[in-house]
């Protein structure tokens, strides 16, 4: 399933530091599609690929929420437009 996080940071320059070094290895079960970071790295908003919500917001919690108040939400797939090609999709529902 795809997942849209919402990041309100306090500090942007630990958060997206954090980002990029967790997103190296994450686990089997995660994957980011997209970042999309605003101008001044206040704010953010990231698709995932995942078995849940609860899944993204956990790990997110644990590794940047030192330095963001993150939210996250399923997204309903049949009501998107434009969404990215999934590409877990046989690891997760398989």
């Amino acid at each position: 399933m795809l997942v849209i996080a919402h990041h309100n940071i306090s500090d942007p320059v630990a958060f997206w530091s954090r980002a990029k070094e967790v997103t190296e290895n994450l686990p089997g079960n995660l994957k980011v599609q997209s970042v999309f970071p605003s101008k001044d790295g206040k704010t953010g908003t990231c698709i995932w690929e995942a078995d849940s919500a609860q899944d993204v917001q956990q790990f997110l919690d644990k590794n940047a929420g030192e330095f963001a108040k993150n939210f996250c939400y399923e997204v309903n797939m049949e009501q998107a437009m434009g969404l990215p090609k999934m590409q877990l999709a046989d690891t997760l529902h398989g």
